[in-house]
């Protein structure tokens, strides 16, 4: 692990360099991260099919089902943070490594399993069928997938050099819980409008190909379905970089990072 030789200059940057490096990031590692993102999304992908499947039918004066488009969004909601952790975990790696390991990636992962079913799915599974708590969920932990899988914290702090996973969440998030709401909002609205943007790509070849135009045929197909995992898997790597971005403002991590490796290298070999 090469900590002062990162594959991404850590510097801070605003929202919307955050966007371009992100795609930048994907094009760099498209072929790892894809395996990455379809080792979480796929399954998952595949179980919102099965559940929705008896809710596609047209409900009296509408010619589709609102209620399925409700549940599939919920649920990827839901589903998002286990979803997207093994592509959190790959790009955790490829930022300090040549040949990030899958192995490691599974390994790491089993091993955070415990407190993302916790936080990921039991909390945050309440939180979002209540609507309420909306706000104190994407502003005071939208990190908390990278703080577990990256930071691997202690369900309780045992220590003040180790603390829990909850203390951490607030020290990392103090103080900007406000600016990183409203860059949420905007990720919203970008990412509705690059949903929209995929659907009506989806539709049009589907017209093309089959002759059907109907907008209904866009929504039930699986092409929704791969379009709203598209959108999540680019906003995977821009929230992975938006902590990255976090943790340079308030921790000053780049210069954190050269002083561990300074420490490495007079520590020889042995302790790198």
């Amino acid at each position: 692990m090469q900590l002062d030789n990162t594959r991404i200059v850590v510097r801070e940057r605003s929202f919307l360099e955050i966007l371009d490096l992100a795609l930048h990031v994907i094009r760099w590692r498209a072929g790892s991260l894809a395996v990455a993102l379809a080792a979480g999304i796929v399954p998952f992908a595949l179980l919102n099919v099965y559940l929705l499947s008896g809710l596609q039918e047209p409900v009296e004066d509408w010619s589709f089902s609102p209620g399925y488009l409700f549940y599939l969004v919920m649920l990827v909601l839901w589903e998002i943070p286990l979803a997207t952790a093994p592509a959190t975990l790959f790009l955790g790696q490829a930022v300090f490594e040549r040949r990030p390991s899958a192995r490691r990636v599974a390994g790491d992962f089993f091993r955070s399993l415990p407190q993302l079913t916790l936080y990921q799915v039991l909390l945050r599974g309440i939180l979002l069928w209540l609507f309420i708590p909306w706000i104190w969920l994407f502003s005071q932990y939208v990190f908390l997938n990278e703080v577990i899988l990256l930071e691997r914290n202690p369900l309780r702090q045992r220590s003040p050099a180790k603390p829990s996973t909850e203390r951490r969440c607030r020290a990392l998030h103090g103080g900007v819980g406000g600016e990183l709401f409203v860059r949420w909002m905007g990720a919203v609205a970008l990412g509705g409008m690059v949903l929209l943007s995929l659907l009506g790509a989806i539709g049009f070849v589907e017209g093309l190909l089959v002759g059907r135009w109907e907008i209904e045929n866009a929504l039930f197909t699986h092409g929704f379905h791969a379009a709203m995992w598209l959108v999540v898997g680019f906003f995977t790597v821009v929230r992975f970089l938006s902590y990255l971005d976090v943790r340079i403002r308030r921790e000053g991590w780049e210069v954190e990072l050269i002083m561990r490796a300074e420490s490495q290298r007079l520590a020889g070999p042995e302790a790198a």
